[in-house]
């Protein structure tokens, strides 16, 4: 048989399966007939036959509580008369209408019809009868009525048409209650001739269950034990390093695909001598995978190509890192050049800084801040530039202290860097659209402990930390010039207001005439302040080249 081992002993299995199946669909079979005429006497015979002798008992109570009622009991309610009255009123009733319910899966009609008939004679015959001594006999002095008495009971106790109807309606529920014992007796025996049955059909099953597995089992050890061994004595030599000069023939069943296996361990073999020719050619990302786990020798190339692989990639970190250094080192020295030129134009100045910053830094946006503190009262923060896309973006925006990431910067004086920014934070704006930006960094500009400014940045890649470490050093020269600069502007704004002054006090000259010694004085104070400017100025100018040339 051209059959996998898997097929074979599928085949086999599949045997026993299906005729484990066909038993457990014949016992299935058994077992939910068996359920069903056991559901039918347990919720259906049993209940049906029990309500009906409560049904008897029930009508024979009333024919001993209508005799209580006619001859004994003259009080007006008396529990016997009582319990008449529930019986009419209540008990009968639940009784039937239960019995009502349960006939219907009553598998005979005339039984059904039976029921009917009993429940028409007493509801129509026996109960308005009770009704009619009842009401006669109703209270205490209709008994001491002789007329009353007698229209009541005419006839003897024994022949009394009440007591005949009574043991008529009782004769019927008997001979129901008798063909409802019947019909649970034989139910019972039906549910025994199954259960017999299915023993019976069980030890069958199992016989044949056990020789099937029996010839089973000696066709699979017949068909594989063969096959495995011839194929056990080719690995015990390729175990020994002995490898077959020829191909081994590979089959459709298990053996074949062993043989196959064997032929790619040949094949694996021979690609180690590959791999490690491409290691030899200084190839570390040729692919190589090991035989197994035990596969000592291939482990030790792969190891060795990890090893050698490694060592290159230092050496290609080191040349980055080296990379990195003359990036920043370059770059100190290129922003260097523009803050040594400096300006007395806060803005000029602020736009040159942040655009050459977007540039060096391969950013998309970026914005200058400084930290305007000319009203020691109301100090905040002022955009003077914004530069993205090799465009000047003119922006008008004043930030308080604590408002926003730019605000926290400052009351921290930390760098801030975000890869997580809020959707309505900043957006990234050219001529094909907007979009948030991946990264942002805000850095403050400290010199000596003061923050002149921040400089925030923008971009779609994240910032690496070595461009993150160059803006920090950048961003303090930034601020020792930030500071030069606005003393340059106080200054001379102080020039120009003592320059105003001069020009007052000339125009005032005629006025002053009459006041000579005062105006000598108020020139004289004139000139010692413009001299001491003057020297305010150079000693400033002589700072400012100082910090230049460091």
């Amino acid at each position: 048989m051209r059959l996998k081992i898997a097929a074979k002993i599928g085949l086999g299995f599949g045997i026993m399966v299906i005729a484990v199946i066909l038993n457990a669909l014949v016992t299935s079979s058994a077992l939910e007939r068996s359920r069903k005429i056991n559901d039918k006497i347990t919720n259906v015979y049993t209940p049906s036959l029990s309500y009906i002798n409560e049904l008897y008992n029930k009508i024979n109570d009333s024919r001993m509580l209508i005799k209580s009622w006619v001859f004994i009991d003259k009080i007006a309610d008396t529990p016997d008369k009582l319990r008449l009255k529930e019986l009419h009123e209540v008990a009968y009733s639940i009784d039937m209408d239960t019995l009502k319910v349960l006939y219907t899966t009553w598998d005979s009609i005339s039984h059904q019809q039976m029921l009917l008939h009993i429940d028409s004679v007493i509801v129509d015959s026996l109960f308005p009868k009770h009704q009619y001594i009842m009401q006669q006999l109703s209270t205490f002095e209709s008994y001491d009525d002789p007329f009353v008495v007698f229209e009541v009971t005419p006839m003897t106790e024994e022949g009394g048409e009440v007591m005949v109807l009574t043991q008529r309606v009782l004769d019927l529920i008997d001979e129901l209650r008798k063909s409802q014992e019947s019909i649970v007796e034989i139910a019972r025996i039906d549910m025994v001739k199954t259960f017999d049955s299915f023993k019976t059909r069980i030890f069958i099953m199992g016989l044949i269950l056990v020789i099937g597995a029996i010839v089973i089992g000696v066709f699979t050890i017949n068909s594989l034990a063969v096959p495995i061994n011839r194929t056990k004595n080719i690995l015990l030599s390729m175990s020994k390093g002995v490898l077959p000069k020829d191909k081994l023939p590979e089959g459709s069943d298990e053996v074949g695909q062993m043989s196959k296996a064997l032929n790619l361990l040949i094949k694996g073999l021979t690609n180690i001598f590959g791999f490690s020719m491409e290691i030899g050619k200084g190839n570390f990302d040729s692919h190589f995978t090991p035989l197994s786990d035990e596969d000592v020798l291939g482990h030790s190339l792969v190891e060795m190509r990890n090893e050698l692989k490694k060592a290159s990639e230092e050496d290609k970190k080191r040349k980055e890192e080296d990379d990195q250094r003359n990036w920043a080192s370059q770059g100190l020295a290129k922003f260097s050049d523009i803050l040594r030129k400096g300006s007395n134009d806060l803005e000029e100045f602020s736009y040159e800084i942040i655009s050459q910053l977007v540039k060096y830094t391969s950013s998309n946006q970026g914005g200058m801040y400084i930290i305007n503190d000319n009203d020691k009262n109301d100090i905040y923060i002022e955009m003077k530039a914004c530069y993205a896309f090799d465009r000047r973006k003119y922006l008008q925006k004043q930030i308080r202290v604590g408002e926003g990431l730019v605000g926290r910067c400052y009351q921290e004086k930390e760098k801030i860097y975000l890869t997580e920014i809020p959707n309505d934070y900043i957006k990234i704006t050219s001529g094909l659209g907007d979009d948030n930006p991946r990264a942002l960094l805000i850095v403050p500009l400290i010199y000596n402990d003061v923050l002149y400014g921040l400089v925030e940045l923008a971009s779609f890649k994240t910032i690496p930390e070595y461009v993150i470490e160059f803006i920090e050093r950048v961003g303090e020269s930034i601020a020792a010039t930030i500071s030069s600069v606005k003393s340059n502007i106080k200054t001379t704004y102080l020039l120009e207001q003592s320059q105003q002054q001069a020009e007052e006090m000339s125009a005032q000259e005629e006025e002053m005439r009459q006041n000579m010694e005062e105006l000598r004085a108020t020139q004289e104070q004139s000139a010692r302040r413009e001299e001491e400017l003057h020297r305010e100025v150079e000693e400033l100018r002589k700072r400012l080249n100082e910090l230049i040339q460091k």
